[in-house]
């Protein structure tokens, strides 16, 4: 019995060592944070907004980006929207009553659409 006891753990010793072996023996891909592009990074500010609300989108690939404000349970709100350059946008938020809504920044041809919710005071 004894020597069934030394067997069994010289056994479990030895897969474990396989284990960690073949673990480490593996080529995982690796990259920098130079590899690493973000597209379409999208700014809201100020949050919370009283009377205007930026909306800037840095490392943009949009073709006609649209901003659409919706309340928070989904009905759209038509509100006076500026295009300042390519990729800024200024939201005229001061009509409306406080409380959160969604603004969303979609573009058809591309695809792209995202929502963020944000709070007028």
């Amino acid at each position: 019995m004894e020597k069934f006891k030394i067997i069994l753990i010289s056994a479990l010793f030895v897969m474990v060592g396989f284990a960690s072996k073949a673990q480490t023996d593996r080529a995982y891909p690796s990259f920098s944070s130079e590899d690493l592009v973000i597209e379409n990074k999208i700014q809201i500010y100020p949050n919370p907004s009283i009377d205007f609300l930026k909306i800037t989108i840095e490392q943009s690939t949009l073709t006609d980006p649209q901003i659409v404000i919706h309340s928070i349970i989904g009905s759209k709100i038509e509100v006076f929207t500026e295009k300042t350059s390519s990729n800024e946008f200024v939201v005229d938020v001061k009509n409306l009553p406080a409380g959160y809504y969604l603004v969303a920044v979609k573009d058809a041809s591309t695809g792209f659409s995202e929502t963020y919710k944000f709070l007028k005071r």
